[in-house]
């Protein structure tokens, strides 16, 4: 009988009633979507925008979000050096947005100038960016893993075997560090540096970002000069026409300011790299240097025998070592003897300052047809040429730029999960293994307990509804010792067997087959039917409703289990799509998590999904009977 009788339904009364009705179930539907949708909104997030909590995140309509979260991912989130290389002043990285004058026709003859300065820089004066911070994990690293699977066929022995290196898996190899701005750094060194830099030159040029000495001079009279303070009026009065560190620029040569000069050969002696320095190949200088540090000329001669020219006489090292005697003695030759005025840059910042004065300039422009720019040093300035293209690149591939962060996260979580272990077939049979045996153990229990009149059937009805009483967690320590005797553990018989039988699936069945007709079975009997015959087209048939909801139960448990899998399958290849999942939960961000949760949440919403009617029938039909 419903509750509600079908007379009377039309009357206004009613209608209302069930107004009410829906709109409760639709407030309480709400509530539950809500959390989800901020779920997903969260997942294809980044550590820019995770902490807005939006369901739908900013980037996917605002061009100055989008552009927000391109910055951070390539570079690394360092915000001292985007307002420096940006020439900008922002106080967080959701405060950066796309700069008002991108447009102007200075901005595009910068942005013209740029791309011919930078597709002819070195390799050795570009850093490799997008490589992610602490638990960031950016494209270069992921990109960089997928080229070594690759080349070395998914062979992470014969990694190991190249780089000298002992991972277990490519989800632990990192791309190596670039220290570009260091004394005496080179790169390709190593079997992995060499690998590496073979890489890096396929790369998009939107990755690389020049290794210019105008940021780290700035960080120095800011950070390192103890006379300013890190005072900007103070550095204003030596250095001219700068409001905030930013729009500081190294100049090429020593300038002829006292105090400027004093600056910039500090900073040279103390912090330039080696590389980065012009010097006359025959410098008397550094020959009397040499005597001087070694008064054995056999002593010298073996140490620089790579360096003597025609005349017997030794020249500058070119190219320097990476170590060794020679980079020490060069070290405390810049640092000490070298004259300074005899020195001068080459590096990418001035170079591209350079290219304003030069010849190239005309021909760029003639090729642009662009016009003459009236104050190049101040334009230069006031558009920093990264903030330019880094922003013109952004509204060009804004489309792509979308898409890529929609489902970087996922891909990441995917990933990981399809190559670590064995996770998705252990968890596919575990979950398939577990509904077969629930739907066999259970369903025999409760129809003997209910076919036959056991005299001993209400206790153990009563001992099989006692299990509920108890935590899990209580008979895990049980449970691991009792399969340990057996010989289970890392076994599927360890995942199995705890869960075949389930007190409130018997306890459930029984009243079901309980409720059946007696008629059916004695009709079945005198057709001559055996016990099995009759379990199987009369009372399988009958409780399938109830057979759909032990089944997701069964599914739902086998597929979140994590505390007692990893208990009793502690071998990694054992591990479940959870346990990997909460192994993924520890080493990265909150953002990977959520798109973690997205996709291990959608196979039980699937299941309930495409199985939502004969569920439904399952809760109901044991209350109507």
């Amino acid at each position: 009988m419903p509750i509600i009788p079908r007379v009377g339904r039309k009357t206004a009364r009613m209608r209302l009633l069930f107004a009410l009705m829906h709109l409760v179930l639709a407030l309480g539907a709400l509530t539950m979507l809500y959390p989800f949708l901020l779920m997903l909104g969260t997942s294809i997030t980044s550590s820019t925008d995770t902490n807005e909590f939006r369901v739908i995140p900013r980037y996917l309509s605002d061009n100055n979000a989008l552009f927000a979260k391109y910055v951070d991912d390539k570079y690394a989130g360092d915000l001292e050096r985007i307002n420096l290389l940006y020439r900008t002043d922002f106080k967080r990285l959701s405060d950066v947005t796309l700069p008002t004058n991108l447009n102007t026709l200075d901005s595009r003859n910068i942005l013209h100038f740029w791309q011919f300065h930078h597709a002819d820089t070195p390799i050795d004066q570009l850093e490799a960016g997008f490589r992610g911070y602490g638990v960031h994990v950016g494209n270069l690293t992921l990109t960089w893993r997928s080229y070594l699977r690759e080349r070395f066929q998914n062979d992470i022995k014969a990694l190991n075997r190249s780089h000298h290196e002992e991972h277990q898996s490519f989800e632990t190899v990192s791309p190596p560090i670039e220290r570009l701005t260091a004394r005496n750094w080179s790169l390709g060194t190593s079997q992995k540096e060499r690998d590496f830099l073979e890489w890096k030159r396929t790369l998009p040029k939107n990755w690389l970002i020049e290794a210019g000495l105008d940021v780290l001079f700035a960080h120095y009279l800011k950070e390192e000069a103890p006379h300013y303070g890190g005072d900007i009026r103070k550095v204003a009065k030596v250095w001219g026409g700068i409001r905030s560190f930013a729009e500081i620029t190294i100049p090429s040569h020593p300038p002829t300011n006292p105090q400027a000069r004093a600056d910039w050969e500090s900073f040279v002696r103390r912090f330039v790299p080696f590389r980065y320095l012009i010097l006359p190949t025959a410098l008397p200088e550094y020959r009397a240097f040499l005597k001087v540090r070694y008064p054995s000329y056999p002593k010298l001669d073996r140490a620089y025998d790579s360096l003597k020219n025609a005349n017997g006489e030794y020249d500058l090292p070119n190219p320097l070592p990476s170590n060794g005697r020679i980079t020490q003695d060069w070290g405390e030759f810049i640092s000490k003897a070298v004259p300074i005025a005899k020195v001068s840059l080459k590096e990418p910042d001035s170079n591209f300052r350079r290219v304003f004065t030069s010849e190239v300039y005309n021909a760029i422009r003639c090729h642009y047809n662009t016009y003459s720019i009236t104050d190049l040093s101040t334009i230069a300035k006031m558009n920093a040429p990264y903030y330019l293209a880094d922003a013109r690149y952004v509204l060009d591939n804004a489309l792509h730029l979308r898409r890529n962060y929609i489902t970087h996260n996922y891909n990441l979580v995917i990933d990981y999960l399809l190559l670590h272990g064995r996770a998705l077939w252990v968890t596919i049979l575990f979950c398939l293994a577990m509904i077969l045996t629930t739907l066999t153990v259970n369903p025999l229990c409760a129809y003997a307990l209910s076919r036959y009149r056991l005299p001993y059937a209400y206790n153990v009805l009563l001992f099989l509804l006692a299990t509920m009483a108890f935590p899990a967690e209580v008979a895990m320590i049980p449970n691991f010792l009792l399969l340990k005797e057996l010989g289970f553990l890392n076994t599927y018989w360890a995942l199995i067997l705890p869960g075949a039988a389930s007190g409130f699936s018997i306890f459930l069945l029984k009243g079901f087959f309980d409720s059946l007709p007696r008629d059916l079975y004695e009709a079945g009997m005198i057709d001559g039917a055996s016990e099995a015959r009759m379990f199987l087209t009369i009372t399988l048939p009958l409780a399938r409703p109830i057979f759909a909801v032990i089944a997701l139960e069964a599914f739902t448990a086998s597929y979140g289990a994590f505390m007692f899998a990893l208990i009793i399958c502690q071998d990694p290849k054992m591990w479940t799509i959870m346990v990997w999942l909460y192994q993924l939960q520890i080493n990265h961000a909150q953002y990977i998590n959520m798109a973690a949760l997205t996709i291990a949440s959608l196979p039980t919403l699937l299941v309930f999904i495409f199985a939502q009617n004969v569920i439904l029938r399952g809760i109901l039909l044991p209350t109507e009977k």
